[in-house]
C-alpha cells in the first residue's frame, strides 16, 4: 500500500498493530489537554495505548483477526476517551475539550471504520466514491456543533462499520467532512486543493494487502499505479501530496 499525508502530521496517525493489521486515523478538535491541542493529544494517546497493548500476546491475536479486530480497537479508544475526559476537567454542564476522530483499521483485506464527529472517510472503488462515515455535526447553525466527539463524555460513543477492500481501492480520511454529494472529481479536487491547515491522509491498497503482506511503501516521486483513469488521477494526487507534505510514511 501507498500512504501520503498532507497538512499537520500531528492530526494524522498511521501505525502497525500486528503483522496483518494497520491503523489509520485523522482527528480535529477544540480545547486543550494538558496544554496540548486536543486532536494531537488524542492521537498520541491512541498510539501510546496501542503500543502498550501489542506487548500482550492475547491482544496481538485479537487485533490480527477480522472477527475480533474492531472490538480490540474499541477497547483502545474507550481507554483514550476516558482519559481525555478526565484530563480535560470537563463535566456534564461544561465541556472544555474534545475532538472528532475517524479511524480505519485494515485487517487482511477488510476495513473497519470507527467514527465520531466532523471528520470523515471516503472509499474510492473503481469509478465510484462513497462516504464511509455519517455526519455527526450540525452545519446550519452559527457555530458548528458536534452530536458526538471523543473526550466529551466518560463513555465512548462512536459509530462502527466495515467494508471490503479490493486492489486499487483508495481510502481518503479528511479532517472536515465535505458537504453535499461527493463524486470522484470533487474528492480529487479537494485532496489537491485543500488548504495547508486541512490535514488529510490518503491510502492506496494493492493486491498484497489482502494477504497481509503489504506495508506502506516509501515512494520517491510518482507511485506505480494501475492505468485506469481513476488510478492515473489518484497517482497524480499522491505525487502532489508527497511533494506538499514532509514525506511518505512507513
Amino acid at each position: 500500500m501507498d500512504v501520503a499525508i498532507r497538512g499537520d502530521r500531528a492530526g494524522c496517525l498511521t501505525m502497525q498493530l500486528a503483522e496483518h493489521t494497520w491503523l489509520f486515523a485523522v482527528a480535529a478538535g477544540f480545547g486543550r489537554i494538558d496544554g496540548q491541542p486536543s486532536a494531537p493529544a488524542a492521537l498520541a494517546r491512541v498510539r501510546s495505548e496501542g503500543e502498550r497493548r501489542v506487548r500482550g500476546e492475547r491482544f496481538r491475536r485479537a487485533i490480527d483477526r477480522p472477527a475480533a479486530a474492531s472490538n480490540a480497537l474499541l477497547s483502545i479508544l474507550a481507554r483514550v476517551n476516558a482519559d481525555l475526559f478526565v484530563r480535560s476537567a470537563a463535566h456534564a454542564d461544561y465541556i472544555t475539550a474534545g475532538c472528532s476522530m475517524t479511524a480505519v483499521l485494515v485487517v487482511r483485506g477488510r476495513g473497519y471504520v470507527v467514527h465520531a464527529g466532523g471528520t470523515a472517510a471516503y472509499l474510492a472503488h473503481g469509478g465510484s466514491v462513497r462516504a464511509l462515515t455519517a455526519d455527526d455535526s450540525f452545519e446550519d447553525v452559527p457555530r458548528p456543533l458536534l452530536a458526538r466527539a471523543l473526550g466529551t463524555s466518560p463513555n465512548l460513543d462512536v459509530c462502527v462499520s466495515n467494508f471490503a477492500l479490493q486492489p486499487g481501492d483508495v481510502v481518503v480520511l479528511v479532517a472536515h467532512r465535505l458537504q453535499g454529494n461527493i463524486d470522484r472529481e470533487r474528492l480529487i479536487a479537494h485532496v489537491e486543493r485543500a488548504a495547508a491547515n486541512e490535514h488529510l491522509l490518503v491510502v492506496r491498497f494493492d493486491d498484497t494487502d489482502r494477504e497481509g503482506r503489504g506495508a506502506p511503501a516509501i515512494v520517491q516521486g510518482r507511485p506505480r499505479l494501475a492505468v485506469t483513469r481513476w488510478l492515473i488521477r489518484c497517482a497524480a494526487t499522491l505525487a502532489t501530496l508527497a511533494l506538499a507534505s514532509t514525506g511518505w510514511l512507513r
